[in-house]
């Protein structure tokens, strides 16, 4: 390190000096900027010997730190002073004139200022120093230079120039000057090539004058060969010094016939310059262009790793031209084997491995030099060609390169034999890299057999990475490469084993661009069959498979640029391995259907296979089915075969995992290849079973593949709809396959025995699908597919992720376990499926919309058990045709006024409003305002889309097909005939209660006056007969039309397809006077339409009272003899004679669970701190309740004044239990050790123990001598009397809820943690329940034979799922001490600005889990405690948000017992005692709270079911729902069912309530009926 120090403090030295001279007017700055450009010239020549990537464009003290280089640019940028003074005053032509020295020339200062200015560029921001319009002058002055000006100044400013040209806005504002100057650029390298030559020439004959004498054209080489080492050597002497002086290497011919030899290494501006890919132009008038700039920018200003390792040596040299490479400038990154290159003298040089050349000889050849000063041929005509690269990728420049035979000059300088010099033809090669940009260049130079000059550039060389681009870019132009593809066999296997050695040993520019030439070739099917027939994919998967960033040990110390590098490494292998396998593909593909149809008697048309496979992501998806129904299941594929082989189904998903920590813009990319590279393999059986494997991951216990690619799916590496779909397709291609596969059921037998493991551990491909059934389900497959079909953003995409879960789901449902889970759920309960039918996302993916529909018929079909229909099919049964007779049987019956106030509406809604005011005089019709437009004179009707769907008329579909017409199955009554096409027209037209079958398929359910429409019923469809399809508008909406089949007069005719009509004209023009004779009228048609409604009721009667049009007709279900009475004073007087009835005892819970009375409240005594959680102790005395700040209060229930403080924690007290015996505590805290603790209260109170790590803590249920606790996914068993951890119960596969709390079963048999079922005893999983919410894990029903887990509910004894229950979503569930009632309470949902809690709890019935009542306390509620005689409940109350608590407080409620059953009197005593608080409850009395609530809820939602009655709006609110899986989401109001005056209510609840079966077969009598 001392040597870069020196350099650094000689080069402040110099900064020094200049600082304290260059005020004074006649200071020269010349010789300082001399000196400075000598050392980094000195300095750059040692940076070069590294062998630094030459597309690295990274400051040197970035991609080396240790480099004097680095450290000098630095420091020298440092010096803004003499930055500025540089660039904005030495580079001008007249510095000296205006310090006021009008003799002195400014040229020498100009010389010196472009060659620190040239030396320095690596450092520097080009678009910065060049910044337009203010350094425009000095652009001009260095265009007005290199055109014509004196050396080394032209040279230096065509330098500078070329720097400045890659920035597209320079070039842009110079374009005239630049269309002038390539042509001369153009002219001059000519001249110089010319004069190379002559100079080569020159110094061969110096060096051997009589050597054509005497001897053959071979001895002649061989005495070349000999002598030109021999002079080589003998001058190596001669100029050490020299050489030490310049600090750059000597030039091997004699110094009399040569320029000066001072070339050396200094290239100060290559990192900036050699650019992997042409810079931006100013306009690209070839489309391809554009795609190749795009993607070579990839290479631009990025981090590259500067070094590489050699995987395998390089193929020997043609012609035996090769040499041992003795310098060690090399070894680090190319290959040190022997490789060819050209010897000096100006002949081909024969180096065996025995050679004694020395890497001086060698270094042009492979590094090759650079002389800045004084600049030589070579350095001029490098200048140049950097000038021009930019200048290259523009079409206006393009016809100079033809005029001026560019290519020509390009192919003289890549001929290593002639040049001699590697830097000089790497130039040259990003010449061409940009001019092949062009489709006219590139099929030029295929003509010209550029390509065959190329692959004779020697390797390893800084050339050979310069070619590395030009394969890339060539690639590009698909032209071109289907004539490189016609090319001799040997000029291909060259191109491909050139290539491949670039992948193994080149830079990791290098390494790239040849990756990406495969990526864009492998559709050629000549390269592809090279690369397979030379081990190229070995080769390609070495690139990555070393990788550091994929190393699974994480001792890899990299830096950011190394990181970035591996990472764009990773994303162009995987694309380029994507490409692989997608031309395989396609001709896997193309070769079963030839088989195919060879076996089937078919005739294929002779034909050679296409030169090129290429396939749209439609076509690929396509072929992958081909090969899942054609491909024997126990065939190989070769591709696969080896790719599994390698591993690279492993790595591939490791790569899939990482890039969830990587930031970097290509990550999407990078995960969407490696997943279609998956999706692909997936046809093959032994890639489906590594998807099951392990999958090994830093700091992960057990990750199996499926479930990284769920992951991938669900959006939760990258957010990326494209990343999302191809996760879906990998999903798909295992779960929808066929189960029954060609081959697939053939066992295979070996005669003898071997030792060799088995791969295949499968016998059939039932046994297979099977298992990837499995594996989606258990990482929680079912959820994510479910979570992806109610996606709504981006929208652009979600129609199409919709499409494919649905698709993956419809495979899934195969599985009777998945089948049977997915039938509880509310995808069909609640009818979310037909909701999600009606309409797409976005109306422009129609298309895809129409796939989720099949998709959605088919899973609807299986989990229902039934076929599709064929159109004609009767569903017959004993149960159909009784309800068909009564509906026959039956008068329909309905009022006219009714009816004329629809059409009064309708009138309304056309404009007729003078003919409705008519209509409204004269029928005696109520009055209402008249309004324009298709507004209701009746109120709207409300939809409970959260409750099961009512059996009221309902659209279904007779055709598999989603678009297609609806055919209907008429009743005796319909006529198929029109007469009066007014008449249709307005009957098309009825309002939101009667309107036209085919134009809605809507249901309406009932609703009070002046109530919002709040959602829309689910459209339900028939898969098995095709009756008659009818439904109701909303408000004159039409939202269906092609789920339904038309019955109003549309365009003039009406088709119909009725069964019972068929022998009749089938297409009746009703609208067009004089052809055929209608029937029709308005009253067959409303008699029509309340006939098919009468027809969907469950139990139909025969007498009905007079028909509503503005409600949805429902007929009332019977009830049992022994039914219990709603009365509860009924259900008293009978229960003294043992009549009380079955229910009597869950009407009984509903009266008392939904009557709830404050009696007392407590609050804290200081202000800066809330209550956040509560506990009854057993003795019912006192109450424990947590606080904000750590502490446990006592309070006592009887005269409301706090006992004790206790200071349990350091921060907020989550969770309290008290054990029975009321001598332990448990508390909970959220952080600071310990969390959890448990606490002796029976004299003192004090600590017994700590549990450090445990975040929530609670006691077994039984004998309470064992708690357990839960951190994450583990649960923790301790022994309560000695606080020893006795096991802990850790997951195979952890469901990662993110609110887990360990429970133990009633019995204290078993345990639920994290959603997996544990034995006690043995401490062994027994099952996992499958995870359909992202929160809760669940907690045990008290009878022992369930688990409720949000909203599921599990059947323990055969893990299926019984219920969903939708009031219970994201709740925390308390049993009473009953057991037969649940209190539920919102669980805290995270905003982006705080932590928000519901203000109300709800009452369910923990036998059938119906919803009791939902009590609004208008607080947010964050804890809820029993007593153990279920006779009250304490509920933590707090106002405001939860970092800014208002007030707080905990009150007490008596259950039962209602506020308006108190003596006023007692109210009236202490209203005094009112201090005005929000809530009303400053005192602890009864009386004081419950005269206030009174007084509180005024309009608003009251507590006693009398008093919900007397609000019609409500009434609907107020009613207790009955069903199984009802959730009266709307309840806010305390409400119960003891009157008989509910009994309408009652009616009317039934018919927009859920059915009150959870059976199956009542599900699909529901849905299919």
């Amino acid at each position: 390190m001392m040597e870069p120090l020196s350099v650094v403090t000689d080069v402040m030295t110099i900064l020094r000096h200049w600082d304290e001279e260059h005020q004074a007017q006649t200071y020269d700055p010349v010789p300082a900027l001399t000196r400075l450009a000598e050392i980094i010239e000195a300095e750059t020549e040692n940076y070069m010997k590294m062998d630094p990537d030459p597309f690295d464009e990274r400051h040197p003290s970035r991609a080396d730190p240790d480099c004097a280089l680095g450290h000098i640019l630095k420091v020298l940028f440092r010096k803004d002073s003499f930055m500025n003074k540089l660039v904005n005053d030495y580079l001008r032509d007249n510095y000296w004139s205006r310090a006021g020295n009008i003799n002195k020339d400014s040229r020498k200062l100009n010389i010196a200022a472009c060659r620190l200015m040239l030396d320095i560029m690596p450092g520097l921001e080009t678009s910065a120093v060049f910044l337009v319009p203010e350094m425009e002058s000095m652009i001009l002055r260095l265009f007005s230079w290199a055109e014509k000006s004196i050396q080394p100044l032209q040279s230096y400013a065509t330098g500078l120039l070329a720097s400045a040209m890659e920035v597209q806005d320079i070039a842009a504002n110079f374009r005239e000057q630049n269309a002038r100057l390539v042509p001369l650029m153009l002219q001059e390298l000519h001249k110089l090539q010319v004069s190379s030559a002559e100079e080569r020439q020159q110094a061969a004959l110096a060096a051997r004058p009589f050597a054509h004498l005497g001897h053959n054209n071979r001895e002649i080489v061989d005495m070349e060969a000999k002598n030109g080492i021999t002079v080589a050597s003998r001058t190596r002497k001669r100029v050490s010094s020299h050489h030490k002086e310049n600090g750059g290497f000597w030039e091997r011919s004699p110094p009399l016939l040569s320029p000066p030899p001072l070339e050396s290494l200094a290239d100060s501006t290559e990192a900036r310059l050699n650019a992997s890919s042409p810079p931006r132009g100013i306009k690209r008038l070839f489309k391809e262009n554009d795609e190749v700039l795009a993607n070579a920018e990839s290479w631009k200003k990025q981090e590259v790793a500067s070094d590489s390792c050699v995987m395998s040596p390089p193929p020997p040299a043609p012609l035996s031209l090769t040499f041992t490479r003795l310098g060690p400038a090399m070894c680090g990154t190319q290959n040190c084997n022997s490789t060819p290159t050209m010897g000096s003298g100006g002949g081909s040089v024969a180096l065996n491995e025995c050679s004694n050349s020395s890497w001086a000889e060698m270094e042009s050849y492979v590094i090759g030099n650079i002389q800045i000063y004084p600049p030589t041929l070579a350095t001029r005509q490098m200048l140049i060609l950097r000038y021009l690269t930019p200048m290259g990728e523009y079409q206006e420049f393009l016809s100079h390169v033809f005029e001026h035979n560019a290519l020509e000059l390009i192919l003289k300088y890549t001929d290593l034999r002639e040049s001699k010099d590697s830097r000089l033809a790497f130039e040259a090669l990003k010449y061409l890299a940009a001019l092949l940009c062009h489709k006219k260049f590139s099929i030029e130079f295929i003509n010209m057999k550029g390509l065959q000059t190329l692959l004779k550039v020697p390797r390893p060389s800084v050339a050979a990475t310069g070619v590395s681009i030009c394969l890339y870019y060539l690639a590009y132009c698909e032209d071109a490469m289907e004539r490189v593809c016609q090319l001799s066999h040997h000029i291909i296997a060259d191109l491909v084993k050139y290539t491949l050695w670039l992948l193994e040993c080149s830079h990791d520019s290098g390494r790239c661009h040849a990756t990406m030439f495969f990526g864009l070739s492998f559709q050629f099917r000549a390269i592809l069959a090279e690369f397979d027939a030379q081990d190229g994919l070995r080769k390609l998967y070495n690139v990555i498979s070393t990788l550091p960033i994929l190393s699974v040990e994480d001792d890899a110390t990299l830096n950011d640029d190394e990181e970035c590098a591996a990472r764009q490494i990773v994303r162009h292998v995987c694309v380029a391995l994507k490409r692989y396998l997608e031309a395989h593909l396609c001709i896997k593909a193309e070769n079963l259907r030839r088989t195919q149809f060879r076996e089937t008697g078919g005739q294929l048309e002779p034909g050679l296979p296409p030169a090129k496979v290429k396939s749209s992501p439609e076509e690929v998806q396509e072929q992958v089915q081909q090969l899942l129904d054609l491909m024997p299941f126990r065939s190989h594929w070769e591709p696969v075969d080896q790719l599994i082989r390698l591993g690279g189904v492993t790595l591939l998903l490791q790569i899939i995992a990482f890039a969830y920590e990587w930031n970097y813009s290509g990550r999407a990319e990078t995960v969407r290849s490696a997943l279609d590279v998956l999706a692909i393999c997936s046809v093959m059986p032994r890639v489906q079973l590594l998807l099951c494997d392990r999958v090994d991951l830093p700091d992960e216990a057990m990750t199996v593949g499926m479930n990284i690619i769920l992951g991938a799916a669900e959006g939760e590496i990258v957010a990326d709809a494209d990343v999302q779909r191809a996760a879906l397709a990998v999903i798909i291609n295992c779960v929808c396959a066929p189960i029954h596969r060609i081959g697939g059921t053939v066992g295979r037998f070996s005669v003898i025995g071997s030792a060799k493991k088995k791969t295949n551990n499968f016998r059939s491909s039932e046994e297979l699908i099977g298992k990837m059934w499995e594996s989606v389900r258990s990482n929680n497959g079912i959820m994510v597919l479910l979570q992806l079909m109610m996606v709504k953003t981006p929208i652009t995409d979600a129609d199409s992720i919709r499409a494919l879960s649905c698709h993956a789901l419809a495979g899934l449902a195969r599985s009777e376990t998945v089948r049977q889970i997915i039938s509880k759920l509310p995808l069909f309960t609640n009818g979310q499926l037909q909701m999600l039918m009606r309409d797409p996302i976005l109306q422009d993916k129609r298309q895809e919309h129409v796939s989720f529909q099949k998709s959605a018929l088919e899973l609807m079909e299986r989990v229902s058990g039934k076929t599709k229909p064929s159109g004609n099919e009767l569903e017959i049964s004993l149960a159909n045709m009784h309800r068909a007779n009564v509906v026959a049987q039956t008068r329909i019956q309905f009022n006219d006024r009714q009816l004329l106030q629809l059409i009064q509406q309708h009138l309304v809604s056309r404009g007729l409003l003078e003919t409705a005011s008519a209509l409204t005089r004269e029928g005696g019709l109520p009055g209402a305002p008249i309004k324009q437009g298709p507004s209701s004179n009746f109120p709207p009707f409300s939809y409970r889309s959260n409750l099961t769907p009512p059996a009221i008329p309902r659209p279904r579909l007779s055709s598999f097909s989603p678009g297609a017409s609806v055919s209907h199955h008429h009743h005796h009554r319909s006529i198929a005939t029109v007469q009066n096409s007014s008449v249709i027209s307005a009957a098309s037209q009825l309002p939101a209660a009667a309107a036209s079958a085919a134009r809605s398929n809507v249901n309406p359910t009932t609703s009070q006056p002046q109530q919002s429409v709040t959602g829309v019923p689910p459209i339900r469809f028939n898969l098995t007969n095709p009756r008659k399809v009818q439904g109701l508008s909303s408000g004159g909406n039409c939202s269906s039309r092609s789920l339904q089949k038309q019955i109003s007069c549309e365009q003039g005719c009406i088709i119909s397809s009725s069964p019972l009509l068929k022998n009749t004209s089938t297409v009746t023009t009703g609208c067009i006077p004089g052809i055929g004779e209608s029937h029709v009228t308005l009253d067959s048609i409303i008699t029509e339409y309340l006939t098919n409604q009468h027809a969907l009721c469950k139990n139909p009667m025969v007498p009905c009272p007079q028909f509503n049009l503005f409600e949805p007709h429902k007929c009332p279900d019977p009830k049992a003899k022994n039914s219990a009475p709603t009365n509860y004073a009924m259900r008293i007087a009978r229960r003294s004679l043992a009549l009380a009835g079955n229910d009597a005892s869950r009407l009984d819970r509903k009266l008392v669970y939904s009557r709830f009375c404050p009696v007392r409240t407590f609050r804290l005594s200081e202000d800066d701190g809330f209550f956040t959680c509560c506990e009854f102790l057993p003795c019912d005395q006192f109450l424990m309740m947590g606080t904000y700040q750590g502490e446990v209060k006592m309070f006592n229930l009887h005269t409301g004044s706090e006992e004790a403080t206790y200071q349990c924690h350091d921060s907020y007290v989550y969770h309290l239990q008290a054990s029975r015996d009321r001598s332990l505590l448990l508390t909970s805290s959220t952080w600071r050790r310990p969390l959890s603790a448990l606490w002796s209260i029976n004299k003192f109170f004090e600590m017994k123990f700590a549990l450090e790590e445990e975040e929530y803590v609670e006691f077994s249920k039984l004998n309470q001598d064992r708690i357990i606790g839960t951190k994450g996914e583990i649960a923790t068993i301790y022994d309560v009397a000695t606080g020893k951890k006795i096991m802990a119960l850790t997951p195979q596969i952890s469901n990662q809820y993110t609110k887990n709390r360990a429970t133990y079963s009633p019995t204290d048999e078993l345990v639920l943690s994290d959603g997996v079922l544990w034995d006690v005893g043995s401490g062994k999983e027994i099952h996992k329940l499958d995870k359909l919410n992202q929160t809760l894990s669940g907690v045990f029903h008290p009878n022992g034979l369930e688990v409720v887990s949000n909203t599921e509910v599990w059947d323990l004894r055969t893990f299926h799922l019984l219920r969903t229950v939708p009031a219970l979503d994201q709740c925390q569930v308390l049993f009473s001490r009953a057991r037969n009632v649940m209190y539920t309470v919102s669980l805290e949902q995270e905003t982006e600005e705080d932590t928000a809690f519901e203000s109300s709890f709800k009452t369910l019935d923990a036998y059938d889990y119906s919803s009791i009542a939902t009590i609004d306390v208008k607080k947010n509620i964050y804890d809820l405690s029993c007593n153990k005689f279920d006779t009250q409940i304490a509920v933590v109350e707090n106002q405001g948000m939860f970092d800014s608590v208002q007030e707080s407080s905990v009150r007490l409620y008596d259950v039962g017992r209602r506020r308006d059953d108190e003596d006023e009197g007692e109210e009236d005593e202490d209203d005094e005692d009112m201090d005005g608080s929000e809530d009303g409850t400053a005192s602890p009395t009864a009386s004081e709270d419950e005269q206030h609530e009174d007084n509180a809820a005024g309009g608003n939602a009251n507590a006693g079911g009398d008093n919900a009655n007397e609000n019609g709006n409500n009434g609907d609110d107020n009613n207790i729902a009955d069903s199984n899986n009802e959730d009266d989401g709307d309840d806010i109001v305390m409400s119960d069912s003891d009157d008989d005056d509910d009994d309408d209510n009652d009616e009317d609840a039934a018919i927009i309530s859920l059915s009150d079966s959870a059976d199956t077969d009542e599900l699909e009598d529901m849905l299919f009926a």
